[in-house]
């Protein structure tokens, strides 16, 4: 079911937040405006649903932009192993066009930046009688490195990441233990027009603060890299 949805996430990303979005909707809807404790009415159901919609296509698209990282970062991985292979058969001797010919089908489709590198490498190396060998060895090298430094990026941003998280998360957890405790907080947040303004108010800081955490995360990762 796992490797399903990530295939549609993936593939369809559009398609597939829009379906969730759609689910999330019409399940909130229907809690809110016919099981909630009797119903709380119309307005409760549109801004249930409008809520669970923006938060489950937030969702999705955070999911679809980590599915890619990875693909991302182990594309680049499985490119840098496939430069220092032909490093090494091109050291051995091996014909050049007959070693790229090898190497094409493990060249993962993700890494295009890495491709137009190594052409320009064995460009130079066939048009200055450089040694292609040498020159894909430090290429490989360089993968490397850029690899390490963009983990070491990552694992820098983790805490950034978490926090963001717990700040979409904790507010969440109010209202379900304010529910609990029988303060009625999703009446009032879903059918008081002071409650939709408040509710309006924290999804605007919530998508203010998320974005100026993708610009954190994003600045480390430049340096990083």
């Amino acid at each position: 079911m796992t490797a399903i949805a990530n295939a549609l996430i993936t593939h369809r990303p559009k398609t597939t937040a829009i379906g969730i979005a759609l689910a999330a909707a019409a399940l909130a809807a229907w809690f809110a405006g016919h099981r909630h404790q009797g119903g709380l009415g119309p307005l409760a159901a549109a801004t249930a649903g409008t809520l669970a919609a923006l938060y489950a296509s937030a969702a999705a698209t955070a999911w679809h932009r980590a599915l890619r990282r990875k693909r991302r970062r182990d594309a680049e991985h499985a490119a840098a192993d496939t430069v220092a292979y032909l490093a090494a058969d091109l050291a051995a001797g091996t014909d050049p066009d007959r070693a790229i010919t090898a190497a094409e089908p493990d060249w993962p489709a993700e890494a295009a930046a890495t491709a137009a590198r190594l052409r320009a490498a064995l460009a130079i190396a066939a048009e200055l009688g450089a040694p292609a060998a040498e020159l894909c060895r430090r290429l490989a090298d360089h993968l490397r490195e850029t690899e390490q430094a963009n983990a070491r990026a990552h694992a820098q941003t983790a805490s950034i990441r978490t926090t963001a998280a717990l700040l979409i998360a904790l507010p969440l957890a109010g209202i379900g233990f304010g529910e609990l405790l029988g303060a009625d907080a999703l009446a009032f947040l879903l059918a008081n027009p002071l409650g939709i303004a408040a509710a309006a108010t924290a999804v605007g800081l919530q998508a203010a603060g998320a974005a100026w955490t993708a610009a954190l995360i994003a600045s480390v990762g430049t340096g990083g890299a």
